[in-house]
């Protein structure tokens, strides 16, 4: 027993100095959080979409809001709830009706990351089908 003992003393040390060290890495006090993105919830009569690359977004959130401009770029990408469709078919899907629009642009450069429409995307069009062949008269005799 007491070879034992100097060895988990020196473990319950080495546990004690260890565990003080995990403790102060996770204290909140030590974290830095920094944010980098921020997300813009508006309806879709607020929200004018950039026309392509390098063109902006432009978006009011409220009445008394100053409006927001994000410069979109290759990497933005745009959804019908969670489906990731074109600008081109955000554009027709938005075309006139009322909803709600999330926008994450990011803070540093004010690049427009996403848009995000709280719109079901459409179903896909059914597989076209063969076109039928004219009837066939039967053969003479």
């Amino acid at each position: 027993m007491r070879t034992q003992a100097p060895v988990i003393r020196a473990l319950l040390a080495l546990a004690a100095v260890c565990g003080g060290h995990v403790a102060q890495a996770a204290s909140p006090a030590t974290l830095a959080l920094e944010t980098s993105a921020r997300a813009i919830e508006a309806n879709s009569a607020n929200v004018t979409l950039p026309t392509g690359v390098g063109s902006s977004l432009v978006v009011t959130p409220c009445s008394g809001c100053a409006p927001t401009m994000l410069r979109a770029t290759s990497a933005t990408t745009y959804f019908l709830h969670k489906q990731q469709v074109t600008l081109g078919n955000l554009r027709v899907a938005l075309n006139g009706r009322s909803v709600a629009v999330t926008v994450v642009g990011s803070l540093k450069t004010h690049e427009l990351r996403r848009v995000i429409a709280d719109l079901d995307a459409p179903a896909p069009a059914p597989a076209p089908t063969p076109a039928s062949a004219p009837a066939r008269r039967p053969a003479r005799k």
